[in-house]
């Protein structure tokens, strides 16, 4: 292996980058848990806490309005930003990054695949490989087209998709993705409360990649990932998050407008219920639409506040907890799964009945606060996460070194 596609050296990682994953990851973890109801099995089959009905409502609404979509947002725009660090650092080391991304993400590919089938159908990473292979395509556009057509994919495409659905969709019924989704639904509940892992197995490749990726609703979902990577990566071209102390003024502008102007716009569903006004049947859609852009403006909200609070030493101390959980993002998105298995599903304590709002987020802090102490521990003796390690190893044909000095 030549010096110009040796792996990034852990000198060379931006701690503001794995603070926001850490974040993010959280985020993530929190928002699978209280998703389950209406994703994995039928949300009726949640009852949560029965007897506190109103923090039930208070919680999951909060739980919604606060990280409903913002994590994954904020985790694409990450690996987005991520590609285009490796393809930039060996490109000025003279070398030429392809074949190396290509391995690297193939083998996450490869991850993404087993983890759906193996652990939880709400994988992200066979998304994330599929379209980091069609990012590839554009390392040399220039930083307007990257940002143009990353706003297109991820804001216009998804609401282009729901008005096909809007037009296509008899009235009264509900659009055709979300009918089969229901059914699959009511299917998995006895499986993933049961004993029978082979049954297991199956359901959960089905949900992902029979239901869901044979629909034109995954149109949206993969165009939207690949927007918010080439956002990321435009982002990266930009150089604030390389050096962000020259840029902390304009960190603190974003992080004030966005994160307000998300809220508001997540919360339109709210308010208009409220005021029990409904939009008029033509524009369903495009209210369903401004979802992605909500999310996205938020995101990017996160991450500035989180920028900006990084340069305060103590704060910057404190939040150093999520900065382990993000530079050993890979093992702990999967063992958040190893959770799931152990403590939600049958196979285990079967706690998901009771996952309702304010469990979820219970369990999610607990699992989330483990998390931190064992990335902790762990790089306090390594130099990477295990599942890291492995994909480096993967990636770049040599076995790098796995103890710290």
């Amino acid at each position: 292996m030549t010096d110009a596609t040796l792996p990034t050296a852990q000198a060379d990682r931006i701690g503001e980058i794995d603070i926001i994953r850490g974040f993010a990851l959280f985020g993530v973890l929190w928002m699978n848990v209280f998703g389950m109801g209406d994703f994995l099995v039928p949300a009726d089959n949640i009852h949560g806490l029965t007897q506190m009905e109103t923090l039930e409502k208070v919680v999951g609404f909060l739980s919604a309005l606060l990280m409903g979509g913002k994590a994954q947002a904020l985790f694409s725009l990450l690996f987005g930003f991520g590609f285009a660090i490796m393809m930039d650092r060996i490109g000025r080391r003279g070398g030429d990054g392809r074949t190396i991304y290509l391995r690297r993400v193939l083998v996450l590919l490869a991850v993404g695949v087993a983890h759906t089938s193996l652990l939880w159908a709400g994988d992200i990473l066979n998304a994330y490989a599929a379209m980091a292979l069609l990012l590839l395509l554009t390392r040399r556009w220039s930083s307007g087209w990257l940002l143009g057509a990353g706003l297109v994919l991820a804001t216009l495409l998804p609401a282009a998709v729901m008005i096909f659905y809007q037009l296509t969709t008899p009235e009264g019924q509900p659009p055709a993705f979300v009918a089969l989704f229901e059914a699959g639904a009511a299917a998995r509940w006895p499986i993933v409360m049961s004993h029978d892992y082979p049954a297991f197995v199956v359901a959960m490749f089905r949900t992902l990649f029979v239901e869901f990726y044979t629909q034109p609703i995954a149109l949206s979902y993969f165009g939207w990932i690949l927007g918010r990577f080439m956002i990321g990566s435009w982002i990266y071209r930009q150089g604030w998050l390389q050096q962000p102390e020259r840029y902390l003024t304009g960190f603190a502008i974003v992080a004030a407008t966005f994160i307000p102007l998300g809220l508001l716009t997540s919360l339109r569903r709210s308010m208009m219920a409220g005021m029990e006004l409904e939009p008029m049947p033509w524009a369903q859609a495009l209210f369903r639409g401004v979802a992605p852009v909500a999310e996205l403006v938020q995101a990017l909200g996160y991450g500035a506040l989180i920028v900006v609070l990084c340069q305060l030493p103590a704060v910057r101390r404190f939040l150093s907890g999520l900065g382990s959980v993000g530079q050993m993002a890979l093992t702990n998105y999967l063992t958040q799964s190893v959770f799931f298995f152990v403590f939600l599903y049958g196979f285990g304590f079967g706690l998901l009945p009771w996952m309702g709002p304010t469990l979820s987020l219970a369990f999610t802090l607990a699992v989330f606060g483990l998390q931190i102490v064992f990335s902790r521990w762990w790089l306090a003796r390594y130099a990477y996460g295990p599942a890291e390690w492995l994909w480096r190893w993967a990636t770049y044909g040599v076995k790098p070194a796995l103890k710290r000095a």
